[in-house]
């Protein structure tokens, strides 16, 4: 990565953002691989493999939200020439193992590097193991790993 941006190219990768993270708000797979590159590579930090290629990410995001019910907060965004790093909570409503309602959040951290075409090239998710944990445990879900590549 050089050390050097340029104006322009900083907000141009806010611009990606932008229409990255409407995909995620949407829950929209095609909208999240159709930014991707053909041989991207995303991988959830939390003991599962790395998915590699759109077809498999698209795939694995429609498994995520049909599994997970989530919404997220933003904390903090900072993007460079070719990358950006995204702090959020991701939030979710579950019932605990009484029947009882409570809001969970976990502290998440991507990392996503874009390519010459201004494609994601690799996403990397960090979360917040003790939380997530806490949340599953409390709601009597076993913690599996979120992102499990696809036969």
């Amino acid at each position: 990565m050089s050390t050097k941006i340029a104006a322009g190219q900083r907000l141009d990768t806010k611009s990606v953002f932008d229409r990255y993270h409407k995909g995620w708000e949407a829950r929209d797979p095609g909208l999240i691989a159709s930014l991707h590159s053909a041989d991207t590579v995303f991988h959830i930090h939390d003991g599962s493999e790395p998915i590699t290629g759109r077809q498999l990410l698209k795939a694995q995001c429609a498994g995520l939200f049909e599994q997970f019910k989530f919404s997220i907060e933003k904390i903090r965004l900072l993007c460079g020439d070719d990358f950006w790093t995204f702090e959020w909570l991701m939030v979710m409503e579950l019932n605990d193992c009484k029947g009882v309602l409570f809001t969970a959040k976990v502290e998440m951290l991507d990392v996503v590097t874009l390519n010459h075409a201004r494609e994601v090239l690799r996403k990397d998710v960090y979360m917040n193991g003790a939380q997530r944990t806490g949340a599953f445990t409390r709601a009597g879900i076993e913690a599996k790993p979120m992102s499990r590549p696809l036969t």
